[in-house]
């Protein structure tokens, strides 16, 4: 029996409750396991700790139950090896509008070929079994406080690159570039620190957080994945690849000039 998530029906002791319970509006997670009794057990769990839980239907059915929920987050449980979890993962992101929802994959699977296959198609964070309900609230948690809307006001120009932080939009001269959450924090990170080299490590915290288990290679799946959606028409790479050290966007400092949405709002 699998016994990796086990049933909780109160936080432990002295723990306070999550941002799930905090929020006006439950945190909603779309939740697939193929396996009906592991499904009802998380499930439990999940909305015990204050979240909204949408069952996954089969996985051609993702990206039409997406687009008609307001969700905040996917979590899909995925136990056989091969290519089934990075399929999942690219079902997810077929969907309009799921450039910046994240994906949390369970996977059985401890193959390090096949986690950075998720990765690059789309998976924000994989935690391998077996594991503990702690564990898995306080990565969710995670996720949902670095997803929270960034109120900057701010907009960052740079070698045709533009980021509206307000909005969490990109473009590069001019056409819109549709990025993942976690491509979009790295973005982030390298222009706001352009014409600086960064290492896989930096990238790495900065990113993914200070305690993160992340391997150094899926910061360089991701920044691949990041070049291929940013030069558009075969436009140049703005992100350099320093050998032996890391990664840098552009050869100056970034430009920002404040958001004309707030032009004349203290008048």
């Amino acid at each position: 029996m699998n016994s990796y998530l086990p049933l909780m029906d109160e936080p432990p002791c002295g723990q306070e409750e999550g941002p799930a319970r905090a929020m006006s509006r439950k945190a909603s997670i779309l939740l697939y396991e193929p396996n009906q009794t592991i499904l009802r057990m998380m499930k439990f769990n999940l909305e015990m700790e204050g979240f909204a839980v949408v069952e996954a239907g089969e996985p051609g059915d993702l990206a039409r139950q997406i687009a008609a929920q307001d969700l905040d987050l996917v979590l899909l449980n995925w136990s056989e090896p091969g290519e089934g979890c990075a399929q999942l993962c690219r079902a997810v992101r077929r969907a309009d509008g799921t450039g910046y929802l994240p994906i949390i994959v369970v996977s059985a699977v401890r193959d390090e070929r096949e986690r950075l296959g998720a990765y690059d198609a789309g998976a924000d964070d994989i935690l391998v079994r077996p594991f503990s309900l702690p564990e898995l609230l306080a990565r969710i948690r995670a996720i949902l406080r670095r997803t929270a809307p960034a109120i900057s006001g701010r907009v960052i120009r740079i070698a045709g690159v533009e980021m509206d932080i307000d909005n969490g939009t990109v473009a590069r001269d001019g056409l819109d570039v549709r990025l993942s959450l976690i491509e979009f924090k790295i973005l982030r990170y390298l222009m706001e620190n352009a014409g600086k080299v960064r290492t896989r490590e930096q990238i790495r915290t900065a990113v993914w957080g200070r305690e993160s288990q992340i391997e150094l290679r899926a910061v360089d799946v991701r920044i691949t994945r990041l070049r291929r959606r940013l030069n558009l028409e075969s436009r140049p790479d703005v992100i350099r690849t320093v050998r032996s050290v890391g990664y840098a966007l552009g050869d100056q400092q970034p430009r920002l000039r404040a958001d004309p949405r707030l032009d004349g709002a203290e008048a």
